[in-house]
Formats: structure tokens, sequence, C-alpha cells
């Protein structure tokens, strides 16, 4: 929250008020550590946190009239408060950092941290600083154990489907997996499966948090960074679960797959007043939907009415969270709405139809009611009731065919009602 100061000045004995002045700051977080994370009682903790005002911090070097403080409470020995120092650029923002000394650290249980930003300029404090996981001040640091002995810690990853130009690489917070720097390359043991076994010296932090990186350790997965404890009862080695790159359904044959096809139809509504000038498709975070590449076209089924079925075969690894959405002038434009959600697992009906109105409106797309028009020649032709009436038809009815034909004139005989009852006479 940000804390907006206002002035009073006396001039010629007439009260005039300054109109309340606004932060410039226009954002400050990624405080470092994330919440949750654990510190050791055997030495300083590092505290980081990033501020950004435009035309000040984008300029490169320390932004001008900026400040920053570091406040913190040890459930043992008090609160402080120290001013952070600046650190350096990351992008448009300016870096800052403190430290927390070790004599404030040794028996506490934890340490709670919050960072606060001042604009000299007009002396509003930022005080909204979420860490990098999103979590707001303030974050909270437990004080840990250390490892008491070296543990063998093997990590195992498997691929998913996701291509890689190279052995991929484990990486993290600690020095053993390269403290977000030098992964540490896995070893290939099977088609998509890798493998890799660290040691983690005695007299370390048991926690800290990991991820993959493939082609060679040049990329990195989206997937947000795994946290870990190591045991501190003397367990010498751990071997973790298989990690799924990406946070992809398990594969490599260790995890569920479907036992079935699943069939996902999908219906979008545009009605009459969506502007389109082409075909309109559905895009999405699987390969059934392209990836968030070319999409999938749909068919007009009705007016402003557009759907199209995708199927997912058997066999394939689960569970599937997917996203999607639509596009329309030939697959061009995107919707503006936020991407939708589906999940498919074995109790998943085999078909399912997801309907959804183009950027989620309140938009129509029941269709006219059509019917059979017979017309003098005896003709017959499906149309609404007023396309009907206006072609000089006779509207039969709502959902009536055209076949057989209502609109043939029956043929009658002449007779008197003395021949119809000798016809009918035993």
């Amino acid at each position: 929250m940000k804390t907006l100061l206002g002035g009073a000045l006396a001039l010629a004995g007439s009260l005039c008020l300054a109109a309340p002045s606004v932060a410039a700051v226009g954002w400050a977080g990624n405080v470092f550590p994330n919440h949750g994370a654990t510190i050791l009682p055997t030495g300083t903790q590092d505290v980081y946190a990033q501020v950004y005002k435009e035309g000040v911090t984008d300029q490169g070097g320390q932004g001008a009239d900026i400040s920053a403080v570091l406040e913190y409470t040890s459930d043992t020995h008090g609160s402080f408060s120290v001013p952070m120092s600046y650190l350096g650029d990351v992008g448009s923002n300016d870096e800052y950092m403190a430290v927390i000394p070790q004599n404030h650290i040794q028996g506490s249980t934890f340490i709670d941290v919050h960072v606060k930003f001042t604009d000299e300029t007009d002396g509003s404090v930022w005080e909204d600083t979420n860490d990098q996981n999103g979590n707001p001040a303030p974050q909270r640091y437990d004080v840990v154990d250390v490892l008491p002995v070296d543990v063998d810690v093997t990590f195992t990853l498997c691929m998913s489907g996701t291509p890689t130009a190279g052995d991929p690489c484990v990486i993290g917070s600690a020095p053993e997996i390269g403290e977000w720097g030098t992964g540490v390359s896995m070893n290939q043991i099977d088609t998509e499966l890798y493998e890799v076994t660290v040691t983690f010296a005695a007299g370390g932090n048991p926690s800290f948090e990991y991820k993959y990186r493939k082609d060679d350790c040049v990329d990195w997965e989206g997937s947000p960074n795994r946290l870990v404890t190591l045991p501190t009862d003397g367990t010498a080695s751990v071997s973790l679960d298989v990690d799924s790159f990406n946070d992809l359904p398990l594969g490599c044959g260790l995890g569920d797959v479907l036992e079935e096809d699943k069939e996902i139809c999908f219906e979008v509504c545009l009605g009459s007043t969506i502007d389109n000038t082409g075909s309109v498709c559905v895009i999405g975070s699987i390969d059934q939907l392209t990836n968030w590449t070319d999409g999938v076209t749909l068919t007009e089924t009705d007016p402003g009415l557009w759907s199209g079925c995708i199927r997912i075969p058997a066999g394939t690894p689960i569970p599937i969270n997917a996203e999607y959405k639509y596009k329309k002038d030939d697959c061009q434009t995107w919707e503006s709405a936020p991407n939708r959600l589906f999940a498919i697992d074995n109790d998943s009906p085999s078909t399912q139809t997801l309907v959804n109105t183009w950027d989620d409106l309140d938009l129509d797309c029941t269709p006219v009611p059509m019917g059979a028009c017979c017309f003098s020649d005896e003709s017959c032709s499906v149309l609404t009731e007023d396309e009907c009436d206006a072609a000089g038809g006779i509207y039969q009815g709502n959902d009536e065919p055209c076949d057989p034909n209502p609109c043939e004139i029956v043929p009658t005989i002449d007779s008197t009602w003395g021949q119809i009852k000798n016809t009918y006479r035993q």
C-alpha cells in the first residue's frame, strides 16, 4: 500500500491546501528469499528486493531519490530496521540488498521480513513488496538446523514428450546445484529419462529450491521452483520422486495414462454483434490444440455459432490440465478474455462439449426455428417463418420436414353418400 502525504501552507491569512501527491514509484517487489524459505544460524542472511520508477530506475545506475529499508522481526530477539544498499540494475529495476546479522538468527525459530521503498520526491512509501512467487509481505523465513552429514541426492527427470537438443540439467539455490548460475548436467538412462546424483555437503542448508533446464542446460522450464527439505537425522542418501519437465503429465511409462479416447468439443458463440471476417479457431496448450501455434479451425453450424472437436487418444499421460481460447478473422484476432481451463483424466466422460461466448460476453446464438414452407406449385422449402411469409408461401410449423412433401394436394373423387355406403356395405 502506498502512503500518500499531503501538505498545507498558510499564506496571507488564508489556508491553501496542496493537492495530494501521487507516488511516482510504479512497482516494488521480487523480495528474495521467498516466503517459506529456510535459513541457517551459522551465518548472516542477505535479503534482496527490486523497485521500478519510470524515467529513473530504467536509466542505468542507481535511480535518484529512492531509498529502501528492511524491517525484520525475530521471534526471540525483537524487531529491527536497517537501510538497504543499492546493488545494481536488473533490467529496468534497481535491486537493493540488506543483511540480517547472525546474532539475530541464532536462537530464532523464524524471522519475518518486510521491505519498504520510499520515494523521496514526495515522501510516499511503497509497502506492497511481494516476493518472487507473489507472496505478500511480511515474508517468513524459518531457521533450521544444518545437515549433520553429507547427503547424496538423486534427481530423476522425465521429459514427458518435450524435445531437448542435448542433455538437461538440474539447477537451484544450493551451491551444489549452481546457486541458479551453472546447473549440473544429467545422464540419459532411457529415451526420455535422465538422472544425476549430487552430494550436498554437511553443514549446509537442508532446504533448497530447484528446477530444470533443457537443450544442454540452456532453456528453462516454465513451472514454479520445486522445494526440498532434506532430513537432518543423519540420513546419507535421498532419491527424490521423478519429476516431469514443466510439470507435464508424467510420461516415460511411469505415470497414469488414458484408458480410452476422449473427445472434447468446443462451441463458441459470436452472435450477430461481433464483427468477424473469416473462420474461427480454438487454440491452446496441448498438442491437439497446436500448443498455441496454428489453432484448430471450427465450423459455423448456425449463424454466429462455431463448433468443432478434438480427440485425445488412449495412452496419453494424465492428468491433463489444458488452457484454451478462441481467435476469429481467419484465426488472426485473439479474444481478450483470460485463458479458459479444462481437465481430462480417466473419470472424464468419453465426450464433452465446452460451451463459450466470444470474450465471455452475453451473446445469443439460439438458432431461429425453421420448418416446411409450401408454395402454390406444391413445392416445399425449409425456411424460417419470416422467410416463408416473405416468399409468399404457407408455413407448416417449426421443425416440419419437406420429406414427405406436405405440400402435394391429395386427389379427390366425386361421389354420393349412397355410393359411399354401398362401398362398405356387407
